[in-house]
């Protein structure tokens, strides 16, 4: 009696062997996106973390600087300081508002906090204007300039107020990713 040779069924391995190609491959597929997601993550909280240390510095520069300029109109304004000592002093100071405006532009913001950086850039450009409106009554006493700094001044704070709101909600996992940004 001979050996008999049957044919192995070959049929079945293949598509099992296939199917558990692409469930590894699923497998992988899902643990570098999980990977990736906690990658991103963490780059995100440390970029925002160092993009709040930036901000941070602006806004303190900015205080210091109008009490500085507060300071200075109000010396003019009890007599303590000339007209034309005003104007030198108030034009440094427009000059380093400038300044200080171009540093939020240079700001590279995750993009949940990018709603606040043009929120706190519109409140001081309108503490910019308010300023210079103050000078202007300053200088020539015409109330119209001092009710412009008034509401510039309003502006200001409430820009202020919406990105505070703003950069908090981007803090805690919110934010409008700079979309429909409100404003006075």
């Amino acid at each position: 009696m001979g050996r008999r040779y049957t044919k192995k069924r070959r049929g079945n391995r293949r598509p099992a062997r296939a199917a558990a190609l692409a469930a590894a491959a699923a497998a992988a597929v899902v643990a570098a996106s999980v990977v990736g997601y906690v990658y991103y993550i963490d780059y995100t909280r440390a970029k925002g973390a160092a993009f709040s240390s930036e901000i941070e510095s602006i806004q303190a520069d900015l205080a210091a600087m109008q009490e500085s300029f507060e300071a200075d109109t109000s010396g003019l304004a009890a007599g303590e300081a000339s007209g034309g000592e005003l104007a030198a002093r108030a034009e440094e100071h427009f000059e380093s508002f400038e300044r200080l405006l171009e540093r939020y532009d240079s700001l590279d913001p995750p993009a949940p906090f990018a709603a606040s950086v043009d929120l706190f850039r519109l409140s001081a450009e309108a503490q910019l204007e308010r300023d210079r409106e103050e000078v202007l009554w300053l200088q020539t006493g015409d109330a119209a300039h001092d009710e412009r700094a008034d509401r510039l001044h309003q502006d200001a704070f409430a820009y202020e107020l919406s990105a505070l709101a703003e950069f908090k909600e981007a803090q805690s996992g919110g934010g409008r990713s700079g979309q429909d940004s409100a404003g006075p």
